[in-house]
């Protein structure tokens, strides 16, 4: 049986007013972050894990925002949004495998997804 999996972004309040997302690249294309669900935790747990442990960010900083589903190749996924002002970041602290892009390119990368309800972005 194939693991279940979880997707998210984080929303970044910059101080400027301005907002960025987070997303995860793959060779030259973005998607939102994903991680398999990990039987002895739930699917908040796993999606925080993921954004704790690989992108290096404090998940007593950040508020949820948003969950919805979406459809990546026949399976649902939850997606969960979270939250996060730009003083709580340090934005060095990425790897390449991760990046900050302008709401343009999550509104592409939302274009390949079958989303249930439309997550509220503001």
């Amino acid at each position: 049986m194939e693991q279940s999996r979880v997707a998210g972004t984080v929303i970044l309040n910059q101080q400027d007013g301005h907002k960025k997302f987070l997303v995860q690249k793959d060779q030259e294309t973005v998607s939102f972050i994903q991680t398999t669900i990990d039987t002895n935790y739930t699917s908040l747990a796993c999606i925080l894990d993921k954004l704790t442990q690989s992108v290096g960010l404090n998940s007593d900083a950040m508020d949820l925002v948003e969950l919805t589903n979406i459809n990546i190749e026949d399976e649902k996924l939850p997606l969960f949004v979270f939250s996060l002002d730009e003083e709580n970041i340090e934005t060095s602290v990425l790897n390449s495998e991760f990046l900050w892009e302008e709401p343009s390119t999550l509104r592409m990368v939302l274009q390949h997804f079958n989303v249930s309800g439309v997550p509220f972005l503001n």
